[in-house]
Order: structure tokens, then sequence, then C-alpha cells
């Protein structure tokens, strides 16, 4: 048997105690454990290395040269061998909804295969914590231009109109981008990504309430304060007993993106981005179970 990190350890403590009873209590072990340590460590070296004549047992000559030694040695060797600790974790901001599936699969294999783990950071404004540095990276809804962030288009998704369930839009089965474009609009002003400019000049929605919150926006359309479009995979998330989500047509598509700091990003930050383009392409729908009473959410992308 060669020589073992135990071996060392266990000579280190005696060494400091100068008593074997105390010096097995401090590891843990029984003293005739430590002792047959002990004298297999001199047999392996071939030195004496303990004075056992006295009541309290000295280091010799040669023990205390392997002493003075293995202080500055063992530390280094034991800090080498170390399996490797986790990294910072990643904070990941966002806003209006997170992408379940793709998201956890992403968290998931950083985890796995990087050691780090993904903090989900919930942040109502536009950059989801990234601008006062509470998140890493974030993902957005819509499309992202500030030459401070590297971008990343992750998915797109339908968009689903929301109406309050005493709405007479309620009765229908689906509705047309120009059929909002007649109604008031809830804006999210803080995070959200639409507003009336995105309607054709001739069907352009007055803004009927201003929220900040995804609660804040439902409470809104539930009020029948205006209409509400939400990606499909954010309503699904929140369904709401006096919302009634309905399949919408002829509308942009839903844009989701990923974003970090160009400057000092965090050292996983463009790894988690590659996962995250590599995750299902089902996000959709599936991102939360169906909204409560949704109807069709499987409609065509707009």
């Amino acid at each position: 048997m060669e020589i073992g990190l135990h071996h060392l350890r266990c000579f280190l403590v005696l060494a400091e105690e100068q008593h074997f009873t105390w010096a097995a209590d401090r590891l843990g072990i029984s003293q005739p454990t430590l002792t047959r340590h002990i004298q297999r460590l001199e047999g392996l070296t071939g030195r004496t290395l303990v004075d056992r004549s006295t009541r309290h047992p000295r280091l010799t000559a040669d023990g205390t040269r392997l002493r003075a030694d293995l202080q500055l040695l063992l530390p280094q060797l034991e800090a080498a061998l170390r399996p490797p600790e986790p990294q910072s974790s990643l904070r990941l901001g966002y806003a209006w909804g997170f992408p379940l599936q793709r998201g956890r699969r992403a968290s998931a294999t950083l985890e796995e295969r990087h050691h780090v783990l993904v903090e989900t950071v919930r942040r109502d404004d536009s950059t989801a914590g990234l601008r006062d540095g509470s998140a890493d990276a974030a993902l957005l809804w819509g499309t992202v231009r500030d030459p401070r962030l590297v971008t990343t288009e992750i998915l797109r998704e339908p968009h689903i109109a929301a109406v309050a369930r005493t709405s007479t839009l309620a009765v229908r089965d689906r509705v047309t981008w120009r059929d909002l474009g007649h109604r008031c609009l809830v804006v999210n002003t803080v995070s959200g990504t639409l507003t009336p400019r995105d309607w054709p000049a001739d069907a352009t929605p007055e803004i009927g309430a201003e929220t900040a919150t995804i609660e804040d926006y439902l409470h809104a359309v539930a009020a029948r304060r205006g209409v509400g479009v939400l990606p499909v995979s954010v309503a699904a998330q929140h369904p709401d007993p006096d919302v009634l989500y309905l399949p919408l047509t002829g509308c942009p598509p839903a844009v989701l993106t990923y974003a970090y700091p160009r400057t000092d990003p965090h050292p996983h930050a463009a790894t988690f981005g590659r996962l995250l383009r590599q995750g299902p392409a089902d996000d959709g729908a599936a991102g939360g179970g169906r909204p409560v009473a949704a109807r069709r959410l499987t409609s065509p992308v707009c």
C-alpha cells in the first residue's frame, strides 16, 4: 500500500495535538486506527517519526522535518485534488413570462455540464434587471436594439388576444388584428413591446389603460378597460377566471430575445444563449399548460 493523504493528515494532526486520543477524536477515527496509520507511514518512509517513550508522543528530528514540509505541501496538494466548486450562479432576468420547457432544459444542461446554477430573477423593467445589474442575462419579449448588449433571437411564437369574459368579443371563436384596432388597448409601459403604432394607420387602437406588471395588465383587461395581446406561452402561464384568450390572426409574431452585457459579461452568458437556442421547438402553448378557457391555442402562426 502506498502513502495516502489520510496518512499525512493523521500525522499532521498528531503533531499538533501531541496526544493520540485527542488527535483520533479530532480526526473522527479510533485511536488504534490512528496508531496503525502512523505506523504505516513510518514503515513506508523508513523513518521513525514519533517518539513514544514519553507520556505524550513527541516528534523525532525526521518527524519535525516532515511536519514542516507537509504544512506547506499538503494544503496545496489537497487544493489541487479538490473537485472544482460551482462557479457563481447566472442570474437570469425576465419580466412577462419565462419559457418553461426551453429555459428549464437549458438551465439543467448548464448545471450538469458546467456546474453553474441558473437563478431566475423577475424584474418588471425593459431590460429585466440588466440595467441595474440585478441580472447577468435576460429574456426579453421583442426585438432589442442596444449596442451595449449582445442579443440573440431565441424563438418566435403566435400572439393571442386577451379579452374580458363580459366583452362583446367573448362570443367569437377568434379575432383579427384589425378587430383589435377598433378597440381600446391595455399597454404595459414598462416591459411590454406592443403599442398602437403596431396596427395599421386605418385601424389604430386607443390606449385604454397603462400598466407595469402582467398582473395589473390582466386586471385591466378583466375590468374591460381594454383588450390585451400576449405571447401564447405567457398567456398559458397566467390563467385568469375573468379573462378569455382568443386565437388572433393577422398579427406579427412574438419574438423572444436573449441579452447580456457586451462589457464584462458573465463567463457562461454566451454558453447559456447557445443552450437556449438548442431548446425544444414546441415551447408555445406547452410552456405552462392551457390557459383557463382558452380557445384553440394551436392557431396558425400570425
